[in-house]
């Protein structure tokens, strides 16, 4: 059973407010897709993205499931003919040695070579763009700044670029 809409409502709102979406992919996402929440009272996460239902459901109220299955949608339309392009730029990400990346460039090694510890291979030999995309997206909490440009481009429709000097979003958020 999932929360009442117009609770679901508030904590939408509440995610485009503390997280720089830009004006346009909020108005397109409200518009689009339609957003369900299982428990509001709890953030532990999970959710998935229904494309035949322009769907994004949540089982709780956490902001990093918020940003990671609202990029799935965002990036559903999106990625048809760019999904190699992407990927290759994931590749670069993953091998980056410049500090300024370093938390990014761990995942993306991740989604790229996989994690032998935990026997799995990654998301290159399935070529998921759509996971790395919306892994990125969660990832860096809808600050491109943490991202290098060549990556960060791809989501500079969906998310603001914030001042140099402002705040990580996720910092000001009321939960963490």
């Amino acid at each position: 059973m999932s929360a009442a809409p117009e609770c679901v409502r508030a904590f939408f709102e509440e995610v485009f407010r503390w997280f720089p979406y830009t004006p346009e992919a909020e108005e397109w996402l409200k518009r689009s897709v339609t957003f369900e929440v299982e428990d509001l009272n709890s953030t532990r996460g999970g959710g998935w993205w229904q494309p035949a239902e322009d769907k994004v459901f949540l089982y709780t109220a956490q902001y990093e499931a918020a940003i990671h299955e609202l990029a799935h949608a965002w990036w559903h339309y999106r990625r048809l003919g760019v999904e190699d392009e992407f990927m290759a730029v994931v590749q670069r990400l993953a091998a980056d040695p410049d500090p300024r990346w370093q938390g990014m460039q761990r995942l993306a090694h991740g989604y790229i070579h996989g994690i032998p510890e935990q026997n799995w291979p990654g998301m290159l030999v399935d070529r998921n763009d759509w996971e790395m995309y919306a892994g990125l997206a969660s990832g860096c909490m809808a600050d491109i700044r943490l991202l290098p440009p060549y990556v960060a481009a791809y989501y500079e429709g969906l998310f603001r670029r914030l001042p140099d000097a402002a705040p990580e979003p996720v910092e000001l958020a009321p939960h963490r």
